[in-house]
This record gives C-alpha cells, structure tokens and sequence, in this order.
C-alpha cells in the first residue's frame, strides 16, 4: 500500500480531524465481504519484499525472452512556454523519454511488462501519490491504479452494492456508468440540480424523508461528478462541497468522486510569481478546486483519477484514491479479475513523471497549458453561440467553468407545433410532446453532419419508471472536442439566417 503524507491538519484546523476513523465496513456488499485473497497474488507480494529474490511459482517469461527491449517515447519539450500552442502548431521542440529493459530508467521494462499486483507497480503508484499530496494533500490515503474511470467505476459498485440497494445521484448523469450498477441490482435515486450542479438540500431531503419500511435499505453511497458535470458542465462551489461532505458525515454515506475533469478548469488566476519561486503544481494546487478529497478526514471518499482527459482516453489508465481498508478490497478484487493495469501505460507514466521526463512540475505545466487551449476553444464556441443563437430566443446555455460540456437549453415553447397539457393522473408533472420534437432535432442536425446529445440520454429514471419532469428532456449537452462545428449554432436558426462560417469553423 501507498501511504501519502498529508499537511491537511495544519491547513485544515478542525479538531473533528483528529477523531478516530468511523467504521465504513458495514458499507461492504456481500460479494466484497466473501472474496478472498488471490492466493497466487499474495506470494507474488511476498515475493517483492526482498530486492533479487528468484520466485520459481509464479510463471512469467523469462526476460530475455520479451521481444522488446527499449521503447521511445517521443513528447512535446515542456520547456516552451505554452506547450500545448506549440505541440499543436508544430513548432514547438520535441523530448524523448525511453524506457528499457536492460539499461537503467524509471521503470525496466522486466518490471512494467511481467506480472504484477492488481493495484499496480509500486513506482507509479507512488509518483500518483506524490502528485495527489501535492494537489490534494489528503490524510493518509492510499493510490490503486486502474484501466480508467469506467473500469474503477464498475468494480466500486461491486465493493459497496448488494441488490435492492438505492445509490444516490445527480438527476442527470453519465448514464453509461449508472446503467453499469443496474445488473448488480443497484437502483438510483436522482437528486435534483440547478446551473451550480447537485443542491445539497435535496439530498438531505431525500435522506432524511426515506422510509425503511416501504423503500428499502437507506441510500449509503452517492456517485458524483463534481467538476464539469457529465452531462450539464456544472462545477460544484466550495460551500456546495462542504455542505454535501458534511451531509454524508451525518447520514453516513461513502462519496464516489468521479472526477476526470478535474484539471481543465478556466479562468484560473494562476500567480507567476508562486511559479518563479515554488514551481507549477504548487501554483495550480492553489487555484484548482478543492476536491472531496482533501476535505476527507473519515476515509468516506473514494476518488477516482483517470489520463484520459489531459494524455489520451486510449491509454485506459487511471487512479483510485481511497482509505487503506477499501483500497485492499479493490485490490483483491482486480486481482481476480481485469488484473494488473498494462506495463506500456505504466513505463509510460513512470518515465512521463520521473526524473528524465516531465516530472510532476512539468506534468502540471502541460496541464496549465491544456487549461489555457480549452479555455479558448471554451470562449470562441460561447461568442459564436451568443452572436447566432442566444439573441434570436431559441436557445441558451450557460458559460461552462471546467471541462469539455456545454449545457443548452432548447425553447421549444417557440415551436409552432409545440403542445403542452396537464395530466394530473400522471407522474412526472406537465406532459408535452417535447420529446417527439427534440427526436426531430437531433435527426436533422444528424443529417446535417452534427452529433449532439438529448438530455433524455443521461436522465435518471427512479424505482417508479420516471423521470422527474419532462421540461429536462429540452436541455441539450455539447461537445466542446472536435465534433463541436458551426453547424450546431446555424441549424438552430432560421434557413434565411444561415451564412457561410468558414472562418468561425477555422478558429476551432
């Protein structure tokens, strides 16, 4: 295990702090509770104790014969002074980092492309940890690698859920997880937001009006997604953050912060003068949101990590941040499942941050950098949409503070063959035929080359079969990748309004 050193006492100053650890065992589902260790894992651990020991048990290829003994990696100098502008426009010096498997490195290739532990090679974990104390500094946490979010999330629901049980969420959610715990018998229940993201007092509300009897077991697990919300790009404040931390404290729920957007936030102040004199993570590390994490003194939070968003999704490489004893229960369960994260992502990341690479600074540097360049993609969609779309009262959205989504809403009131009626037999409230116009939004925009994505794709459908209200269904999320054209805002006006937005299209 990887302890991380914390100077969160001294900045926290809450004497609850010090309190012992509450016991979160009982928030094991009974699969958790009944696996075992991977026996063949825990010699393999054994094993590693003691540098040069032979292990004759545990068949792996002998080294020499890997048919690969170097790999080269060939990335942007971080020594430019805006990285990413100059790894985009070409212009910018390249940087090689190797790993090998007979030549000193950060990480040999014997290590990265043998077998290991399910929570990954010591090395990586331990360059993960290093980066969390310096952005999180949460007490005594412990890193486990995974094949991505998804894959984190996926086992996570296995660790903590039993079937019947209710996990909170956001109404609106990243579905293709949420769908993932359905199988396990998990049901969620949705709780409502607003432009700020999930609102603390519905979620207390919820817990505080939740009937035993007739609902089942009280829901003691709450999946979020704090920094640009997937799908509505909503950021959660500091006050927002407390408030739900301390709600899970009082209601003893375990956080699962899913935050892959964590590190593209905008409009950062970031000083140049905290760089010159401590470097870029420090500076970042103060100007960054503070996550669930860093207010974690009960070891309820179990954070996920992943590359996806500032390396490349394809890497499938991630990282878990929990406390000791439900980090050992996600070990154990990799261990007799997915396995090991891939040596090539780990060589990779373990040379990326090591001494010959970028190093932490660096890596925090080409992430200020990657900050600045969706920042501007950010404002130059915002300035288009507000000069085309928002003035004519068909649309609007608001200015996302993080990430890569921006949340539009669609006036279909405006439609000429918008119908609207109450039903008070129905749940749900108002019925209209919204659905069947934004059907016939996102085909048209499909045959105009546009992808984009209906609300109704993320709702969170409850135990009764309903959403909440279909006045949601209006709402749509963006892009703000390589999909996100010009297309999106002329295909919401009138025919007659659409010009040619080659220069606007060039920009992106």
């Amino acid at each position: 295990m990887v302890y991380v050193a914390s100077s969160y006492y001294d900045r926290a100053g809450d004497l609850a702090s010090k309190r012992r650890q509450p016991d979160l065992s009982r928030h094991l589902s009974a699969e958790a509770r009944a696996r075992l260790p991977n026996p063949i894992k825990s010699i393999w651990k054994v094993a590693q104790v003691k540098p040069g020991t032979i292990n004759m048990g545990n068949g792996d290829p002998h080294h020499t014969m890997y048919p690969i003994c170097e790999m080269n990696f060939v990335v942007p100098s971080i020594h430019e002074q805006d990285p990413v502008q100059a790894w985009r426009a070409g212009t910018g010096e390249q940087q090689i980092i190797s790993s090998y498997r007979d030549e000193p490195c950060a990480l040999s290739l014997r290590t990265a492309m043998a077998y290991g532990a399910g929570a990954g090679l010591k090395h990586v974990r331990d360059a993960l940890a290093e980066l969390n104390d310096r952005i999180h500094a949460p007490p005594k946490h412990t890193v486990s690698l995974s094949l991505g979010n998804a894959d984190a999330l996926t086992k996570c629901f296995r660790l903590l859920g039993d079937p019947g049980d209710s996990f909170l969420c956001e109404e609106f959610t990243f579905s293709a997880m949420t769908n993932a715990a359905l199988p396990l018998g998990i049901d969620w229940v949705p709780i409502r937001m607003d432009k700020d993201g999930l609102i603390p007092s519905d979620m207390e509300r919820i817990l505080a009006n939740w009937d035993e009897a007739s609902q089942g077991k009280r829901p003691h697990v709450l999946y979020t997604i704090p920094c640009s919300q997937n799908p509505t790009g909503s950021t959660l404040s500091l006050e927002r953050r407390r408030q739900i931390y301390q709600i899970a404290r009082d209601w003893d729920v375990i956080i699962l912060e899913d935050d892959p957007y964590f590190f593209l936030q905008y409009d950062l102040d970031i000083q140049q003068s905290t760089i010159e004199r401590y470097g870029f993570t420090r500076a970042m590390a103060e100007v960054l949101p503070r996550s669930f994490l860093s207010m974690d003194y009960d070891g309820r939070v179990m954070r996920l990590d992943s590359f996806s968003k500032i390396l490349a999704p394809g890497m499938r490489l991630g990282w878990v941040t929990s406390n000791e004893f439900f980090a050992e229960k996600l070990d154990m369960l990799t261990d007799s499942s997915s396995q090991h994260p891939h040596g090539l992502g780990q060589a990779f990341v373990a040379e990326l941050l090591g001494s010959q690479g970028w190093g932490t600074d660096g890596f925090m540097k080409w992430v200020a950098s990657l900050c600045r360049e969706y920042e501007r993609r950010r404002n130059l969609f915002m300035e288009v949409f507000e000069r085309e779309v928002a003035g004519s009262g068909f649309a609007s959205a608001e200015v996302p503070q993080s990430g890569m989504f921006v949340w539009i809403k669609i006036n279909l009131d405006r439609h000429p063959r918008y119908k609207a009626l109450e039903d008070t037999k129905l749940l749900g409230g108002p019925v209209s035929n919204t659905a069947e116009l934004m059907d016939e939004l996102f085909r048209k925009l499909l045959e105009c080359g546009l992808v984009m994505m209906p609300a109704s794709t993320f709702a969170i459908v409850d135990r009764s079969g309903c959403v909440q209200s279909d006045r949601h269904i209006a709402d749509v999320r963006l892009l703000l990748l390589h999909l996100l054209r010009w297309t999106v805002a002329c295909q919401l006006l009138p025919r007659h309004l659409c010009r040619d937005r080659r220069h606007d299209r060039e920009r992106f």
